[in-house]
């Protein structure tokens, strides 16, 4: 990415870190944020190349991977970071599995426990991540608009949530309504930045991508 394309791109979430701060009162224009959920839900299959970024209180320098998401929307998922692969998360539409590639540990969880509630509603997984439901479940405190891009700024209001998440920012590309970048802080002071490329839709997916072959995994 060029040093023009960042700079752009860190004044746009300036900008929207600042319009927080708005009343309470205010109302934002959530349509774009409405029409991509519903677009979403249209797609039969979504593969898409992904980067990730983490900063931690803890390390002076970012951890930055790669990665791929295969996706039915709704129905299941597979999320890779690394190459070669060295971690994964998987629903099947029941559980979620987290799985360490180098190790070779899993640990599953049902798609309700909170340390997977985000990721699952970041991937538009569960009731709670139909746009209605969302509105319960976050306050929006910032939108902004710069060209072909939009971002709400969103915090919890339940309990439960805030003991994990501190805010969410979704960007969305408004020409095709896909999401392009998903900022999470979280309550340890962790910010996970992931970043989609544009996703080739409707396409076949490769055999077997949501399942798990539990022999190769020790669980914990």
């Amino acid at each position: 990415m060029s040093a023009f394309a960042l700079k752009s791109r860190f004044g746009f979430l300036v900008i929207l870190v600042t319009s927080c701060f708005a009343s309470a009162a205010e109302e934002f224009d959530l349509e774009p944020l409405k029409k991509s959920f519903a677009k979403q839900v249209t797609y039969q299959s979504v593969q898409v190349k992904i980067k990730q970024t983490k900063k931690l209180p803890t390390l002076k320098e970012p951890v930055v991977n790669t990665g791929y998401l295969w996706l039915q929307p709704k129905r299941a998922f597979r999320w890779q970071l690394g190459d070669p692969k060295m971690q994964s998360a998987v629903y099947d539409g029941k559980e979620v599995y987290l799985l360490d590639e180098k190790k070779k540990t899993a640990k599953a969880y049902s798609s309700s426990n909170r340390k997977v509630k985000p990721l699952l509603l970041m991937l538009g997984i569960g009731e709670g991540a139909r746009f209605d439901s969302m509105m319960k479940t976050f306050e929006v405190t910032g939108v902004t608009q710069k060209g072909t891009q939009y971002a709400v700024a969103l915090v919890p209001k339940s309990g439960k949530l805030k003991r994990v998440i501190v805010q969410m920012v979704l960007q969305i590309n408004l020409e095709t309504s896909y999401i392009e970048r998903i900022e999470w802080t979280q309550k340890d002071g962790s910010v996970i930045i992931t970043e989609f490329a544009r996703p080739k839709l409707n396409a076949s997916l490769p055999k077997d991508i949501f399942s798990v072959n539990r022999e190769y995994y020790t669980w914990e």
